[in-house]
């Protein structure tokens, strides 16, 4: 069977004229670096390769931290061209690189950029910005809760939930740290997970873990006193199979209490009236 000339020549012209939509193009980052100043790279996974439009670029790999990538330029006043930068995790890094006689000499964390970039996206849509939302966190972090829903206690730290609000979509999550001993608390991270009610021992628990878009850090507790931690979501529910796990971590030690929030608390949560405007 042949096909008539015309029918190709248009399926063609289709596929030429074909263009990427704008979700399957990757983001670049734009950077500027120099003659006689290292510009640092710091990624969260180790630097596997990188691959660069131009020999301008000198690149070095830093032995001791295999996940950071120091640039000079070879030229100067080069024009601006591409790298490419691709670590363990099999994440690919797309650069727009520039030259500039005076480049920023602090570190570039990439993997601070993709924190902020994460929180960006799930925060579009919402009324808050950034000053709204420290406005709320600021506030929560000066009251003192009216009552506390205590955890599991772990080596005399125990973690407890104070107010849960609520304000254009953001769900704020008040939680108190109080250490009954006299060595110091120092935390290292905070992990938040939606999982599974405890069942049979041949069930396989199912659990996704949780991201806040906002935090105030938290430095820790002196021995004997107590401390207020907040954490802003955006609003999610759970059904009654389910459960909030927080856990807080501690740095160079074991004492890692945690606390349990059911479906029925997280609707419990109550609208708050403040604003940076106020």
């Amino acid at each position: 069977m042949r096909i008539p000339m015309v029918l190709i020549a248009f399926a063609l012209s289709r596929i030429c004229c074909a263009q990427f939509v704008k979700e399957a193009q990757v983001q670049t980052y734009p950077i500027q670096i120099g003659w006689d100043k290292t510009t640092v790279l710091v990624f969260p996974y180790e630097v596997i390769s990188a691959d660069f439009g131009s020999p301008a670029i000198l690149s070095q790999k830093d032995k001791a931290a295999p996940n950071v990538l120091k640039l000079k330029a070879g030229v100067r006043d080069f024009v601006p061209t591409s790298m490419y930068v691709i670590t363990a995790a099999g994440k690919l890094y797309p650069f727009t690189v520039g030259f500039t006689e005076h480049p920023d000499e602090r570190p570039i964390n990439m993997g601070k950029q993709e924190e902020v970039e994460y929180a960006d996206a799930l925060l579009e849509g919402s009324k808050m910005n950034a000053a709204d939302i420290s406005a709320v966190m600021e506030d929560l972090l000066l009251r003192t809760p009216d009552r506390l829903s205590w955890g599991k206690k772990r080596g005399m730290i125990r973690l407890g939930l104070g107010e849960l609000v609520e304000k254009d979509g953001l769900l704020f999550i008040q939680l108190a740290v109080e250490n009954e001993s006299w060595v110091d608390y120092l935390p290292e991270n905070w992990v938040f997970t939606v999982q599974d009610k405890k069942q049979g021992k041949r069930t396989a628990i199912r659990q996704v873990n949780k991201e806040p878009v906002a935090f105030r850090t938290f430095e820790g507790v002196a021995g004997k006193s107590g401390g207020v931690a907040v954490f802003a979501f955006p609003r999610f529910t759970i059904s009654d199979a389910k459960e909030l796990s927080i856990q807080v971590f501690e740095s160079n030690g074991d004492r890692n209490p945690f606390l349990t929030l059911s479906g029925k608390q997280l609707l419990q949560v109550k609208p708050i009236l403040i604003s940076n405007h106020n």
